[in-house]
């Protein structure tokens, strides 16, 4: 594969990944124009939130899991992101932030996500966030 093909795929995936940053900040608004997979997976990995610990399958189980988020925090969900790193064609790193609150306190999580992305669709991924650096959020402290 030249240079010219990985650059192609590599750009596709990103555009991917930004299309499902938009579904999630949407609430899941459009179901017919979204970029998973029908046998999209998306593994949810936190041992500090076990009710919500798991497998989410699909473009419904995945909006399942951000309602189900949305509606724990006192505050809704906000995702401010800061990096999306490709490995190969296939695999994209993300880094964000997200704010939450529980309890009355606000607080920031840095989180990583692994998005596999073949044939022009998102199969899977993997969202682990950092839960021995939460930190209180600045407006809150």
């Amino acid at each position: 594969m030249d240079s010219s093909t990985e650059r192609t795929k590599v750009d596709a995936g990103m555009e991917l990944i930004a299309r499902a940053g938009a579904c999630i900040q949407s609430g899941f608004a459009d179901r017919h124009n979204h970029p998973f997979a029908d046998d999209f997976v998306f593994h949810y990995i936190n041992p500090q939130l076990p009710d919500l610990d798991g497998d989410y399958h699909g473009f419904d189980g995945t909006a399942d899991l951000f309602a189900r988020l949305e509606h724990l925090s006192e505050t809704g969900l906000r995702n401010v992101p800061h990096s999306l790193t490709p490995y190969g064609d296939e695999l994209l790193v993300a880094f964000a932030t997200n704010t939450l609150s529980f309890a009355g306190a606000v607080i920031d999580v840095d989180a990583v996500v692994v998005w596999r992305v073949f044939d022009g669709q998102i199969h899977e991924a993997w969202d682990i966030p950092a839960v021995n650096t939460v930190r209180p959020h600045p407006a809150s402290t």
